[in-house]
């Protein structure tokens, strides 16, 4: 005669608390002239420098990295996921756009939330002026996704 004997398999897991990530400040590469065209590079930490015949103009609006703060589980360990080159571009909106790439964060690639479970990110990255690019407030939008790892 064959015994069964009955088993329970519990398992037991604890949800962590969602993400959210809050937009704090706009990418912005402040004020200049097109002449020939060239680059703008806002870095993470916010410097902003130039390549070719761009002119930067120091008015109003300044150049500045995007800034998000993510906050979630304490101590948890996240990626961070930007835009890959040629998706991202800016437009007039009309017949004027600049593309931009090489985008860059700090903290890059990887970061780790505070023990009070918040984090800050800045994001920059490189606009592509073209020659005679047309004058005028040129806006868009990008994706960062961060995951915990």
């Amino acid at each position: 005669m064959k015994r069964c004997l009955p088993w329970a398999l519990m398992l037991a897991c604890t949800a962590a608390p969602a993400q959210t990530l809050t937009n704090n400040g706009a990418l912005s590469f402040g004020a200049f002239t097109a002449g020939s065209g060239g680059t703008i590079t806002v870095a993470p930490g916010g410097g902003r420098m130039k390549t070719g015949s761009v002119i930067l103009v120091n008015q109003s609006g300044t150049a500045s990295a995007a800034q998000f703060t993510i906050s979630g589980t304490p101590n948890a360990v996240f990626t961070i996921s930007l835009p890959i080159d040629g998706t991202t571009f800016l437009t007039d909106g009309g017949s004027g756009s600049m593309a931009l790439n090489s985008f860059s964060s700090s903290p890059s690639v990887t970061g780790v939330l505070s023990g009070g479970g918040t984090q800050t990110i800045n994001v920059g990255a490189t606009l592509s002026v073209g020659n005679l690019q047309g004058t005028g407030a040129y806006s868009g939008s990008f994706s960062v996704t961060v995951n915990y790892q």
